[in-house]
């Protein structure tokens, strides 16, 4: 058994251990738990919000559609976007679709281009800045699902008032965003 990473925040286990492992077994069969339907997001069908100034987001799939195994969201990012430095029990997958967006990873900066993946861990420290003068766009799946109701409701809401409402869905701001 390998020893706990220390920069994981205390208290916070990630999802990805034990019985809460996501398997393509359960997550190949992504149907509404009430019509048993195939979930299928068409760009077209797709509703943008704007969660905080410079980032619009589409929630392609949420949890409740999907046992709550999961959940995919899509963000276009303006220059300068940022996301702060937090940590939550959900494991976090990133896919860079464009632009290059700039993560921080416990103590590690990355730089990423259209294609990279960034799979993080639940309770790893990290945040992300797009520091270019293009538009980022990315996907970012949660696993399990259910803390992306949390962006729905932060629009025009003080970083503070963010933060509070954020420990509500068990995510922690440890510190602000990656500088420039």
């Amino acid at each position: 058994m390998s020893p706990e990473p220390l920069n994981r925040s205390p208290g916070i286990e990630p999802y990805s251990q034990g019985a809460h492992a996501m398997t393509l077994a359960n997550i190949s069969d992504a149907r509404d738990p009430v019509t048993g339907q195939h979930v299928v997001g068409h760009q077209r069908d797709a509703e943008w919000f704007e969660a905080i100034p410079g980032e619009r987001l589409s929630l392609r799939v949420r949890s409740a559609d999907v046992g709550g195994r999961y959940a995919i969201m899509e963000s276009h990012a303006a220059p300068g976007t940022a996301a702060p430095l937090h940590t939550h029990r959900e494991d976090e997958i990133f896919y860079v679709l464009g632009g290059y967006p700039t993560f921080r990873l416990d103590d590690e900066i990355v730089e990423t281009a259209p294609g990279s993946l960034v799979v993080i861990p639940g309770g790893t420290p990290h945040a992300w800045k797009n520091r270019t003068d293009e538009e980022v766009h990315m996907l970012a799946i949660f696993s399990p699902g259910g803390v992306e109701e949390f962006f729905t409701k932060i629009a025009g809401l003080t970083p503070d008032r963010i933060a509070v409402l954020a420990a509500d869905y068990g995510t922690f701001v440890l510190g602000p965003p990656i500088a420039d």
